[in-house]
């Protein structure tokens, strides 16, 4: 037992003593760094009050050149350094254009020979704007998404894109063959195109990427009230004609348009040529206090934003497409209301009570289920095939069943009012008919002139209402009060006719 408390007494002894020498170690390392500091410090003031002696013994006139000296180093410092790419970085809205720019082809060309106009002047006039940036930058009064506007001086100085680049021909862009003599100088609504027009989108590793939206913003958007675009534009003065293509199991082969001289853009790609311009009100209200109808004019706000300010297109007209992003079978677009128009006017106009002008509106005869809001699929539950046989065209409609009536009311009070109506309704038109059919059998056996003039409108009138309620077809269903008052006016058209012909001397318009 006390072996092992003086083995322990001796283990601990050692760890202590370990302990205090790296401390030791420690203190001196500290002393010594303590000492250079010093002596460093003492070297530099030394060295300072050494200078500032040999200044005061100096003459103003060798003061003023020094002073000058000295400014003119460290102005030309603060330039070299504020010059740098990396110094733009410092402003944490500049660091996602800076990483945009290490990563583009544009990598090896400084900031200030782009975003500066070239010339001693333009490096002056750059530098001379430079702290108002830095200043805002300190006041927090930088936005979140700076803009720059790139002049064409810039991009076309001689070691850069020259002039030469532009001569007449065609550059590939993709599918799009694009002729930069015929862009560049344009002026478009008030626009005057520049490089900084379409290479204009920070994206990713590009730096001056190609805003598609520009060129169809140009070429595809039209004015409101206006049927041509801004720029007159056809699919073939950017593309070429495609050759054989193949798309869900069938061949498109465009040079057999072509031979036919079809139009592209007036044919099959109609839906892709043209855009509707629609700047909303509040777009201004994003950079101004007040909306567009402050400043209607197109081709003077084009020149201001465009001219003077960088804004880009889609600012104010939003993302505008073109191509089609998928494949649609021409069974789907067809605008069969194009042809087959206001098919469904009759009952439309039954079942609002306004199919034919009632007498009074005080007294106008509204269906319940109209009031209640009741739409059309609310009763026409039931998909069924229309018509039978090998030339159906495989189609389906909806039609209306009693039980629908179900879901509102008790069940099984469209299996007790339907056939009622509809019955009801059946004998009141076959009625009404029958009296018209007289009626017109009368006036076919000769009257005077200015007396068939009156009953022919009168039969016209009466029968237009007859042939209502028939291509309505619902026989009442679709409004049984309204269908009933129709039916009773067209029979008191014909009695009033009956009677106008009765008192007419020597006629006679057959039964009462």
């Amino acid at each position: 037992m006390v072996e092992h408390i003086k083995a322990k007494f001796i283990s601990s002894a050692n760890v202590l003593r370990q302990t205090n020498h790296r401390k030791s170690i420690l203190l001196g390392l500290i002393v010594w760094v303590a000492f250079a500091f010093a002596t460093i410090l003492t070297t530099v003031i030394s060295k300072l009050m050494w200078v500032v002696s040999a200044v005061r013994q100096m003459s103003w006139r060798k003061k003023i050149l020094l002073g000058l000296g000295a400014l003119g180093i460290f102005g030309f410092t603060m330039i070299e350094v504020t010059g740098q790419p990396g110094f733009c970085n410092s402003c944490h809205v500049m660091n996602p254009y800076y990483a945009s720019w290490k990563a583009s082809s544009h990598r090896g060309v400084n900031c200030t020979e782009c975003h500066f106009e070239p010339g001693f002047v333009g490096y002056v006039k750059g530098k001379s704007v430079a702290p108002a940036h830095t200043i805002n930058y300190v006041l927090g009064r930088i936005p979140t998404k700076p803009n720059a506007t790139v002049k064409d001086a810039s991009c076309l100085r001689s070691h850069c894109h020259n002039s030469e680049d532009l001569v007449p021909g065609n550059v590939d862009f993709g599918p799009v063959k694009f002729p930069h003599d015929k862009h560049v100088g344009e002026v478009v609504d008030g626009m005057k195109i520049s490089c900084g027009t379409c290479h204009n989108r920070i994206e990713g590793d590009e730096h001056f990427k190609v805003n598609r939206g520009v060129c169809f913003t140009c070429h595809f958007l039209r004015r409101n009230g206006s049927e041509n675009n801004l720029v007159k534009t056809g699919c073939q003065g950017c593309h070429e004609i495609p050759e054989t293509m193949e798309s869900e199991s069938m061949t498109i082969d465009h040079g057999e348009y072509v031979l036919y001289d079809a139009s592209c853009e007036k044919a099959c790609h109609k839906r892709e040529f043209q855009k509707l311009s629609d700047v909303k009100e509040g777009v201004c209200l994003n950079c101004h206090d007040f909306g567009k109808s402050h400043h209607p004019d197109c081709t003077e706000l084009h020149e201001i934003h465009t001219n003077c300010e960088k804004v880009e297109c889609f600012e104010c007209h939003g993302h505008i497409s073109h191509g089609q992003e998928e494949s649609v079978s021409a069974s789907t677009r067809m605008m069969c209301e194009k042809c087959h128009s206001e098919t469904h006017n009759i009952q439309a106009g039954i079942y609002s009570a306004s199919r034919d002008p009632q007498e009074k509106a005080d007294r106008r005869v509204v269906s319940p289920m109209f009031l209640t809001h009741v739409e059309c699929t609310g009763c026409h539950i039931e998909q069924s095939q229309p018509f039978s046989g090998n030339a159906y065209s495989f189609g389906k409609v909806a039609r209306a069943v009693p039980r629908a009536c179900d879901v509102c009311h008790e069940p099984g009070t469209g299996d007790k009012y339907i056939p009622y109506w509809q019955g009801e309704i059946k004998k009141l038109y076959d009625r009404v008919n029958t009296k018209l059919v007289t009626l017109e059998d009368f006036a076919k056996s000769g009257v005077g002139d200015e007396r068939a003039q009156k009953l022919e409108s009168d039969m016209i009138e009466a029968r237009a209402i007859l042939e209502s309620v028939k291509a309505d077809g619902s026989w009442g269903i679709h409004n049984v009060k309204y269908t009933e008052a129709m039916l009773l006016k067209a029979e008191r058209i014909i009695m009033d006719a009956k009677l106008g012909s009765i008192s007419d001397p020597g006629t006679d318009v057959g039964p009462k």
